[in-house]
């Protein structure tokens, strides 16, 4: 009886340690489960706002370029330089979807048309032409027609404002040709809700049909239009000159609830498909970094393009300098010598002919630079007298009618003169000379100041035309007792 009683309470037990553990198991199998998909929904929930941000950065990259562009093209429109505005837009991305632009001058007071350019003259749609500025004219607005429909940009320059026509469809068709297909898609919508960018063509110029009152969005769950399928929905601010439009990014979700079961349900198999996203993840992060490459590189051609601009605004700083000096050389020698001021008359009148004539490319002729570094000279030779050695030119007819910076060697003559000291028992010395490909400008050294810059900004201004052509050798060596600095040819090819 006691063995039957003994046996029942072992049999007893066991039945509750096997149940307590099978609690257990099931417990923490559940807790598992739970804690796996928490974490997953989290994880999933992450990637996907990471996808999201970067998109929005990348749209923002795209619409700051614009920008950039815009506002050089209204610089070039401040100074009348059409032709300039001309070239950057052939030589930018904006050439798909420009099609037109007004620049209005402003008097203080009223506005009045100045430049006007449209891509295709003889097919104008009537409703981008404009005969006045609007009054309540924004940074950017809807227009549209039966021929089509256009964003008009708006930039205020310095002198004015500029009136960009983008055409919509062209816009759109720039950002979803060649698309990489990754899984986020944007949309961006003015401030009435008309709908200026978006992956189906034909939602272009239609009002947002869902209610405005949820935005700005946050972190919002919803079913897409364009896919039909659930979406991760978050609104970004974009800055610049779009800013008062609204930029929304849809990231498709990576993982379903039924997805979330199933890992949980495997958990040997988390692993195999964390290394999985991990590559999916790293894959889109390849995309995004080399668009932003592609992003950096226009960002150079930019800065290409503004080495001209400042190579003119050098033009502006060299002229009333060297008007000044000319002057008051030729004032002290009407008295002295008048045969000698008019040479010198006719030679300041060739020089500064030079300094005003035009020429985009900032370039000349070698012949055309020693000429005028030859008359430039002779007029510094005037004013400075027994303090200056006469000029040594030493270069081949081969190379006379290759190019190089417009204005270098009388910047580097000017420089010479300007930072050494000038004494009659020891004359500054300037030579010019053919080396190996490159022309040579070199001078004696005798420094006003130890710590005085040689170079100057004007070298500056002459390795950035370097630049602009991609021409490599423009080099500047500081000794002892000479400076030189290196020109090397530009080819008509260079152009």
């Amino acid at each position: 009886m006691n063995k039957y009683i003994t046996s029942l309470y072992f049999k007893y037990n066991r039945f509750i340690i096997l149940g307590l553990s099978l609690f257990v198991i099931v417990s923490i199998y559940v807790l598992m489960f739970r804690v796996i998909d928490h974490r997953l929904h989290t994880l999933n929930k992450r990637i996907l706002k990471e996808m999201s941000f970067e998109k929005s950065q990348l749209v923002q990259k795209e619409f700051d370029d614009f920008d950039r562009v815009f506002h050089l093209i209204g610089l070039a429109a401040d100074e009348g330089q059409q032709k300039f505005m001309n070239k950057l837009i052939d030589q930018d991305s904006v050439r798909q979807f420009l099609i037109a632009y007004t620049y209005w001058r402003s008097d203080g007071l009223n506005f009045s048309k100045s430049l006007e350019w449209y891509v295709d003259p003889k097919a104008v749609d009537p409703v981008i032409e404009s005969t006045a500025l609007p009054e309540d004219f924004r940074k950017t607005k809807f227009i549209k027609s039966e021929k089509g429909m256009y964003l008009h940009v708006y930039v205020p320059t310095d002198e004015g404002v500029l009136q960009l026509t983008l055409d919509l469809h062209k816009l759109n068709a720039y950002f979803w040709a060649g698309n990489p297909g990754t899984r986020a898609y944007f949309e961006v919508y003015d401030a009435n809700g008309i709908c200026l960018i978006y992956p189906d063509e034909k939602q272009i110029g239609k009002k947002r049909i869902k209610s405005w009152k949820q935005y700005p969005v946050k972190n919002n769950l919803v079913m897409s239009d364009y896919i039909l399928m659930e979406v991760l929905l978050d609104e970004y601010k974009f800055k610049g000159t779009f800013e008062n439009n609204r930029l929304f990014v849809n990231v498709l979700l990576m993982l379903t609830e039924d997805d979330v079961r199933d890992i949980s349900n495997k958990t040997f198999l988390l692993g195999a498909i964390g290394i999985a996203t991990m590559l999916f993840f790293m894959f889109l992060l390849d995309i995004q970094n080399r668009k932003a490459k592609r992003l950096r590189l226009k960002n150079l051609e930019y800065q290409k393009e503004d080495a001209l601009l400042r190579f003119e605004n050098l033009k502006r700083k060299v002229d009333p300098h060297f008007l000044f000096n000319a002057l008051g050389s030729l004032q002290q020698l009407i008295g002295k010598d008048p045969v000698q001021a008019k040479v010198f008359v006719g030679k300041m009148a060739k020089v500064y002919r030079k300094f005003l004539s035009g020429d985009e490319s900032g370039l000349a002729t070698i012949r055309e630079e020693l000429a005028l570094a030859e008359e430039y000279f002779f007029m510094q030779k005037i004013r400075f007298v027994d303090t200056l050695s006469p000029l040594k030119i030493n270069v081949t007819p081969e190379v006379i009618s290759l190019f190089i910076p417009k204005f270098s060697l009388q910047i580097l003559i000017e420089n010479a003169i300007k930072h050494n000291e000038l004494r009659k028992e020891q004359p500054l010395s300037i030579t010019i000379e053919e080396q190996e490909g490159r022309l040579v400008v070199r001078n004696t050294v005798l420094f006003k100041k130890p710590d005085m810059d040689a170079a100057g900004y004007g070298t500056k201004m002459i390795a950035h035309v370097y630049d602009f052509y991609q021409v490599q050798g423009f080099e500047i060596q500081h000794h002892d007792a000479d400076f030189t600095v290196y020109l090397p040819f530009i080819h008509i090819d260079s152009r």
